[in-house]
């Protein structure tokens, strides 16, 4: 597997330099801003572009093979550092969407709906009393006639409530639900996730199984007798947790000693305070990176995000060979290793995959399933999932 060089966490590596530009002047921004490393805002970027695409977009990965670009991150981050200062900036373009998606909502369909309603029900109300009044040859006409009322009643009860994009610190029933009706993705996203990780860092129970399921696209199913029954055919989950280091090492911790699947599949570290070693900004383009992230995620947003059927990404020659030779070798490697260690390894290049993705989305915005996955982004993602992929010791 190709080598990366790491720096400490408060210095840019040399890799970010080929990020994607609208990318990289946005992490550089907010690190210079906001006083943080560059890691934090890079991760938060990479997972909210990861939200903006959901299911919409996916990469031809192997044969008859693809991957979604849904993230799990988790960053162990100093205490007073500004992690809600650098969630605003960074996913500031896709909570403004999702605001005037919901206004939006409340002033047209909702108020279609609500109105439709009614109007059924009304009509529902005229055909019962009709139905007692007939004799017993017509009923049925009148029968087809009241099904046909009824799903079109429920049709309206299913547009009351627009979709959501963003959940905070939720349980896996009501993310299920949440899901059901925003096409069947949503993130959960906390810039304090202490007690959501104790939660999560529970072995065998449902919050554990449904976060796999959201992570692969499996199949999920939620019964409970106070809720209605949810059928997920592909959840789209997307996970972007901040908490403090000593929270993050007990989280690994549990995760290692209960042998909990969740752990290969987040990105994530540990990172300190930053120096004055920070990213200089030309004050007069800050208009400009802010304006070109903002445009690049309502892009995303509008091309895939609501998209039943999904696009699909190819890799160019470079980048899949590439990727499939770190495959190979994270394979090779873990073969005969059933630990953590060998999880982690296998599970690498599907990481890297998925990290490629959002690059090339960032790179190309709403044109990307037009064009090829090229190498520079590969080498990219292989280098962010080394650096947030560390194989715990054992």
């Amino acid at each position: 597997m190709p080598k990366v060089r790491t720096r400490p966490p408060h210095q840019q590596p040399d890799w970010m330099d080929s990020l994607p530009p609208v990318l990289l002047d946005r992490v550089r921004l907010c690190a210079r801003e906001r006083q943080v490393p560059v890691e934090i805002p890079l991760m938060v970027g990479l997972a909210s572009i990861a939200i903006s695409a959901g299911p919409g977009i996916e990469i031809q990965s192997g044969n008859r093979r693809a991957t979604r670009a849904n993230l799990f991150v988790l960053l162990g981050v100093s205490s007073g550092i500004g992690k809600s200062e650098v969630f605003k900036d960074l996913l500031g373009p896709v909570f403004r969407f999702e605001e005037a998606l919901h206004q939006w909502w409340d002033e047209t369909p909702c108020v279609k709906a609500r109105a439709g309603e009614e109007l059924l029900k009304a009509k529902i109300s005229g055909m019962r009393s009709e139905i007692r009044r007939l004799y017993s040859g017509g009923t049925m006409r009148l029968f087809e006639m009241l099904q046909r009322a009824e799903r079109a009643r429920m049709a309206c009860e299913g547009y009351r409530t627009p979709p959501c994009l963003v959940a905070d610190d939720s349980t896996s029933e009501a993310l299920a639900q949440i899901m059901h009706r925003s096409y069947e993705s949503i993130a959960t996203v906390s810039a304090d996730a202490r007690y959501f990780l104790k939660r999560l860092g529970t072995p065998d129970t449902k919050e554990e199984s449904f976060f796999l399921k959201g992570y692969s696209g499996d199949l999920a199913l939620t019964n409970r007798v106070s809720r209605n029954a949810v059928r997920l055919r592909r959840p789209c989950l997307t996970t972007l947790l901040l908490t403090q280091r000593d929270a993050h090492a007990k989280f690994v911790e549990r995760t290692l000693r209960n042998r909990s699947g969740l752990l290969p599949r987040f990105l994530h570290a540990c990172i300190g305070h930053a120096d004055t070693k920070l990213p200089l900004i030309d004050g007069r383009t800050i208009p400009r990176i802010q304006r070109d992230y903002a445009e690049m995620h309502q892009a995303i947003l509008k091309a895939y995000r609501f998209e039943r059927t999904s696009a699909i990404v190819e890799a160019s020659k470079q980048a899949r060979g590439y990727l499939q030779e770190i495959e190979q070798h994270c394979r090779a490697t873990a073969m005969t290793d059933e630990s953590i260690r060998g999880e982690v390894l296998r599970r690498r290049a599907e990481q890297a995959w998925r990290v490629s993705l959002c690059l090339h989305l960032a790179r190309h915005g709403n044109t990307a399933a037009l064009h090829p996955l090229e190498l520079p982004d590969a080498q990219s993602a292989a280098a962010i999932v080394e650096r947030f992929t560390q194989i715990p010791q054992i």
